[in-house]
């Protein structure tokens, strides 16, 4: 099922438009504000996102910015303001739909559709687990929504073990596929210094790493659930 992220500031409404689309067959996550819908973002992903423009603690269109720091999401805005700039606004930063108030639920949802249909392109993929973010086409790593920035080398090992979860990696085959050549011609001392570099961006504590295990003697594996995207 779809997830939507839904960040509405009317409580009422929100809840309405809630029950409407979980009938419908989505999972919703309501926000009522940009702090709420911030977190939501960076911890979840989201197939579609339909933003309120204007919002107790600041508009829609800055919530956009934020979220889209992440990762491309297909963004519907709502709004009472139905002049022209608004809506050109919403539009020319990246959203796809911008419905004005009031609508017919049927609208929303038929809008809904139609912007999920567009958005079925090749998406990014990319490896979730628990608050790390993987972005493969981009190459890049987020921790709680905040980027991590790796080396070349950092990110081919982080991926390797990521696609292999819960999976023991041997060192030979870890060195194979990440320098791609016999492990002979690599240093082992090479990959445990990655490996240490890597458990000190990602790990709470790097000396008890909850994401990248050692294995005595044979190798890592990535002990935490990880899904692709």
């Amino acid at each position: 099922m779809k997830k939507i992220l839904l960040v509405e500031d009317d409580s009422s409404l929100a809840y309405g438009l809630s029950f409407a689309l979980k009938s419908n067959g989505f999972v919703v996550e309501v926000a009522n504000n940009i702090k709420d819908a911030l977190v939501s973002s960076k911890s979840k992903r989201f197939d579609l996102v339909i933003l309120d423009v204007m919002l107790p603690d600041g508009t829609g269109f800055e919530l956009f910015n934020e979220i889209t720091k992440g990762y491309d999401v297909p963004t519907i805005f709502l709004s009472a303001l139905s002049d022209e700039l608004n809506i050109v606004t919403g539009l020319n930063i990246g959203g796809d739909d911008y419905i004005t108030k009031p609508f017919n639920v049927s609208e929303l949802i038929s809008r809904i559709n139609s912007v999920l249909r567009r958005s079925n392109k090749i998406e990014e993929s990319t490896y979730q687990s628990n608050c790390i973010l993987l972005n493969i086409n981009q190459m890049k790593l987020f921790k709680n929504g905040l980027e991590i920035v790796l080396s070349v080398t950092e990110f081919k090992i982080i991926k390797y073990l990521m696609e292999q979860s819960k999976s023991i990696v041997t060192r030979q085959r870890l060195l194979e596929k990440v320098w791609d050549v016999d492990s002979k011609f690599v240093d082992d001392n090479t990959l445990a210094v990655n490996i240490r570099r890597i458990r000190e961006k990602i790990e709470v504590d790097s000396s008890t790493p909850k994401y990248i295990q050692t294995i005595r003697g044979v190798g890592y594996i990535w002990n935490q659930r990880c899904d692709r995207r």
